[in-house]
This record gives structure tokens, C-alpha cells and sequence, in this order.
């Protein structure tokens, strides 16, 4: 690989060090390049790690890898703005034309891992306390192996670099994989057993011990089902996991007992969530204007725009034209970017067809906008006038995304409009490509302005996934299908808590919640995941992982049905890295994008 030299301003304050001697607020100090030597000071090795975190922001709830990572699958299609259409529909012919859309994601993780190799190599000798930097190599292992986690599962073979590198090169290859994924396992059995098991007072959540362990459980579930796999793959993934669940305690982690509370604003740093990326409105820090590493549109937190419906011009006489708009945009209801939506079809005739027991659907999508004539509507006021009345804001509501079809009656006395799933036959009033259920787990009501971006902390990674990871694990032998799911019942309880239920209400949700050990299939497990992580920047690689891909999108995808095969469930080699090896054997291509 041509490694550029890291051209990055390094924002120090972007990550509190969990060490005890250095929990202090660093001062910036923008760098263009580093150093052997920079990596052997105190600053050098804390600010090499701060990097790493802050360059995440450039990928995670940007505009691109949302598309990306979400794009054909079962669970979404393109909305009315979206970007990468290619993506949707799987016309690889295009795709083929346009392999750098991955470009900054390859570029930056390996940076990143250029990075923790300098950390690792000359770290060592930073003058430091010999505690503080047992901390930080931990660090720099976890995040070389986060890194790596993310390129040999997206790309497959990729190089595999353990030495900093400050010389150009114009030859590079890929490395057996099986040598990568070999290299992440050590990475996170390394870090995982010097990383603390919770984050210091303050520090936000960074990877800590229970992160290693997860990440580490999940890279044996990849190679359990890849072609490089060894004996005991499952088994070890499903017994890391369940020792995680077991000693939950003393790693502070446990899940919300409402699931809707998960994403609830303010509830990022719950004793369920295990890693987030951080943001802030600060410009000194946050970089939140310019292009961040690996993102075409900055490195802003909008994860809360791109699901968003266009909900400010659905007019008074919909579908009809004519008549005042029924809501107008606000702060709460959000920037209507309508990137990506549901695939309805898969969402309420499958993944969340069981809407009157499990909470997860009402947890994750808005359904309802109520009546505002103005930004800063008052309650009581009046709004616009419907042919069946006139709607009051703050009390009526002007938008309802039903889940099924309705009645003539139901319409006529309904004063606001009413949508219907557009697969259903008969839909009178159907979801388009505009106007669909919005993903409500980031929504940001804190926002100064209508446009503003997010700050809030985007969660990465959830405790609820250990047991999505050993549910699977088991269910391919790693222990046995009662074991998955049980699993999988500790999620679904959770799950059959809603609001306002009475006690015999509750009881009979959980009874309707759990499942047995013959129901457990991939498939099953599949869908369980949507449930629970949909949304989370999570599905393309299940699907890949599981080899699900092309028969889940031909299934249910009408869009990237026809298109859709079995090379896309790796992701193409950036042709501007092929292009930069001009010394010895020519880079490959992955297959199928040739």
C-alpha cells in the first residue's frame, strides 16, 4: 500500500485517557505528520490514540456510510434523495465504475492502523507511568484490531501492515486472510486483558474490557463462518459472550429494562451501551465543518435526517393538491433528508410483525406527527383545515403512518391524513419513497437551529448484541439451540414491556414473547436482530456474514432483487488503491467488480 503520511489535525480533547494519571483535558495540538520520536512522548502516544477515536466520527452517522452499510438489504430502500443509488439496486455496473464510493473508509482505517502501529512500536519507550502506558497500548491493540474487525469484513484480503510505516511504497498486497483475522484475535485477547473494565468518572464511553471481549466474540463468529474457519470458532464466540452476559456486573452493564428508553436522549452512556463515538457543537473540536477522514460531507453526526420522511409537504387535501401544508418543520420532527426508508414489506409483514407484544417497533420508528401550523406552534392553537376539519396544534394529529390498511370509515373521521403500507393491494393512500415511518433512535430535539447537525454520542456498540452474538454462536454449534434461544427470550422479555400496560397485560406479552429451540434458525435470528438493532449500521454486514444476502434481498427487496449477487457480500477494492501499486504484482480486484 502508498500510505500517505496522516494529514490530520489531531483534536486531543476528543478523548479523557482512562488512565488515573492522565484524566485531564489535553490541549489541541494540530499535527501534519508523525514521528518515531513524537511516539515516544507523553503527548505523541495520547494524541495518536485521540486521533483514532476522533476519526471514526468521519464514517459512523455521516451521509455516505449510512447509505453505504444500510443500502440492499432486506431491511430498507432508497428514499426520495438518496445518494448512492447503485447500492440500492445493485446495478453493478455502475458500482463497478464507482469502487472509490468505499475509498475513504479504506483510506482512513488504515491510517488509523498506521497509527496504533507507532504507538505499539515506540510506545514502549514513552516517559510515562508504566500503568498509564499499559492503559494506552491496550488502546492502540484495540483499536488496530477494531480496524482490521472492519476491513477483512467488508473487503475480505486486505494488507496486512504491523510495522509504522513513514516510506511510500508503490507495492503492496493483500495478506492471507486467514493471517488477518489471526492478528484482530490477538489484538483484542491482548487489549481486553489490560483494558479496565469500566470507563473512569467522566470519560464517556471509549473501548474498555467488556468492548474487547465483545468485538473479540464477534471476530470468532466471522471466521466461524468464513472459509478460513477453525474448529472451535463458535464455541469460542459463544463462550466469551455468555461469560460477558455472566459477569455483567462487573463490567457495569445491564439492559434498559425499555427497550423504547434506549435510544431516549441523554441515555448514551447507560449501563447498556459499551462504546460510542462522541460529539460535540464545539468547531475547536468537534470537527463538524470541514471533510473529516473517509466522509464526503464532514465528520457531523446527522444519523437523525437520513430516515426522515418528507413530512412538511403533505398537504391539507392529500393526495389531492391543495390546501395549507399540515405540519411544517421543526426541531423535534427533524431534517427531512429522506436518504434511506423502511422496506415496509419486511418490517411489518416480518421483522416486527408481532407490533401488539414486542415494544421494538414503537421504540424504533415514529408513526405520528401532530398538527403544528409554525416552528413554534402553541398548544391549542389552530392549524390547518383538512375537507374533514380543522386540526388543533399540539393535540391532533395531521400524520398518521398506519401499519395496515384503514377503512373508508376510519378515514372519513379522521381530520389529518392517513397512510397506508404500500405492499399491501388496495393501499388508497400508500408510503412513497417520501413519505414512510421515521427511525426515531437518533433523534436530537436539542438542536439550536432547524438544519443544525447532531451532538448527540452515537452508540456503536450495545450489551443487547452480546446476546444476538451468542444466539448465533450457538445456534451453529458453538452450544446448543435451547442455549440461543435463551438468548434470544432474555431479549424478547425486555421487549414485551410497553407503556401504560397493566400487570396481567405484561405477563401475557412475556408469555407471548418467548420462543423455543425449534424455532431457532438463522433466519429467525436474522430477523431478531432487526428487531432489535435496526437501523444501527449493522445489517449489510449480517447479511454478509451469514451468507443470507443474496437470498433475503431477492426475497424481499424489490429494488435490488434483480441485480443483487454473491460477490457483493464483500465490498470492492477502492480502484484508486489498485492504481497507487505500480511496483510488482498488480493489486486484485475483488471478484465480480473486475
Amino acid at each position: 500500500m502508498k500510505y500517505k503520511k496522516i494529514i490530520f489535525s489531531l483534536f486531543l480533547g476528543s478523548l479523557l485517557l482512562m488512565a488515573s494519571g492522565c484524566k485531564k483535558l489535553l490541549e489541541e495540538q494540530p499535527r501534519t505528520s508523525f514521528t518515531p520520536s513524537f511516539f515516544a512522548t507523553s503527548d505523541g502516544i495520547q494524541g495518536a490514540i485521540a486521533g483514532i477515536y476522533s476519526s471514526f466520527r468521519g464514517h459512523w452517522g455521516t451521509q455516505i456510510f449510512t447509505q453505504l452499510f444500510n443500502a440492499g438489504t432486506d431491511e430498507s430502500l432508497k428514499g426520495a434523495a438518496a445518494d448512492v443509488q447503485h447500492w440500492f439496486e445493485y446495478n453493478n455496473a455502475v458500482i463497478k465504475s464507482n469502487t472509490n464510493n468505499y475509498e475513504g473508509f479504506w483510506n482512513s482505517m488504515f491510517i488509523n492502523i498506521n497509527t496504533a502501529n507507532g504507538v505499539l512500536e515506540y510506545g514502549a519507550n514513552a516517559d510515562i507511568p508504566a500503568a498509564t502506558k499499559t492503559q494506552l497500548l491496550a488502546q492502540a491493540k484495540f483499536l488496530r484490531g477494531f480496524c482490521y474487525y472492519y476491513l477483512v469484513t467488508t473487503f475480505g484480503a486486505v494488507p496486512l501492515k504491523t510495522k509504522f510505516n513513514t516510506s511510500p511504497s508503490a507495492a503492496d498486497a493483500p495478506a492471507p486472510i486467514a493471517d488477518v483475522y489471526a492478528l484482530i484475535i490477538k489484538d483484542f485477547t491482548e487489549a481486553a486483558a489490560d483494558l479496565p473494565n469500566t470507563p473512569g468518572a467522566g470519560l464517556g464511553k471509549p473501548a474498555t474490557k467488556p468492548t474487547a471481549l465483545f468485538l473479540l466474540a464477534k471476530t470468532y463468529l466471522w471466521r466461524g463462518w468464513s472459509n478460513v474457519a477453525q474448529a472451535n470458532d463458535f464455541q469460542q464466540a459463544y463462550a466469551i459472550s455468555k461469560a460477558l452476559i455472566d459477569n455483567r456486573a462487573t463490567y457495569g452493564l445491564a439492559l434498559q429494562p425499555f427497550f423504547p428508553d434506549v435510544f431516549r436522549e441523554g441515555r448514551e452512556y447507560s449501563s447498556e451501551v459499551l462504546m460510542v463515538i462522541d460529539h460535540t457543537k464545539d468547531l475547536k473540536f468537534g470537527q463538524n465543518s470541514a471533510v473529516g477522514a473517509g466522509a464526503t460531507n464532514g465528520s457531523e453526526n446527522k444519523a437523525n435526517f437520513f430516515w426522515r420522511p418528507n413530512y412538511p409537504t403533505i398537504n391539507a387535501n392529500y393526495p389531492a393538491g391543495g390546501g395549507a401544508n399540515v405540519t411544517v418543520r421543526d426541531i423535534n420532527n427533524g431534517r427531512p433528508f429522506q436518504r434511506i426508508r423502511p422496506n415496509t414489506r419486511y418490517i411489518m409483514d416480518v421483522a416486527f410483525a408481532n407490533r401488539a407484544t414486542d415494544s421494538r417497533f414503537d421504540g424504533t420508528f415514529q408513526t405520528v406527527w401532530l398538527s403544528n401550523s409554525s416552528e413554534m406552534s402553541v398548544r391549542g392553537s389552530l392549524g390547518a383545515t383538512t375537507p374533514r376539519g380543522q386540526l388543533i396544534n399540539g393535540v391532533d394529529t395531521a400524520i398518521w403512518m398506519r401499519d395496515r390498511l384503514v377503512t373508508p370509515a376510519e378515514r372519513a373521521a379522521f381530520k389529518g391524513i392517513m397512510f397506508e403500507p404500500n405492499h399491501l393491494p388496495g393501499a388508497a393512500v400508500p408510503y412513497t419513497a417520501s413519505y414512510f415511518p421515521s427511525v426515531r433512535k437518533f433523534d436530537d430535539s436539542t438542536r439550536g437551529n432547524l438544519n443544525d447537525y447532531s451532538d448527540r454520542p452515537y452508540i456503536l456498540f450495545r450489551f443487547a448484541e452480546v446476546y444476538l452474538v451468542a444466539a448465533e454462536a450457538a445456534a451453529k454449534g458453538g452450544a446448543t439451540m435451547q442455549d440461543a434461544a435463551d438468548m434470544i427470550n432474555v431479549l424478547r422479555t425486555r421487549a414485551a414491556l410497553k407503556a401504560n400496560q397493566t400487570p396481567a397485560e405484561y405477563a401475557a406479552a412475556v408469555a407471548a414473547q418467548q420462543i423455543t429451540a425449534a424455532q431457532i434458525t438463522i433466519d429467525f435470528i436474522l430477523e431478531e436482530r432487526s428487531r432489535e438493532l435496526f437501523a444501527e449500521d449493522t445489517r449489510w454486514w449480517d447479511l454478509a456474514r451469514t451468507k443470507k444476502l443474496v437470498e433475503r434481498v431477492k426475497l424481499y427487496n424489490t429494488e435490488g432483487a434483480a441485480g443483487v449477487q454473491p460477490f457483493n457480500m464483500l465490498r470492492p477494492i477502492p480502484q484508486s488503491q489498485i492504481d497507487l501499486v505500480t511496483e510488482g504484482p498488480k493489486f486484485p480486484q475483488n471478484p465480480g467488480y473486475e
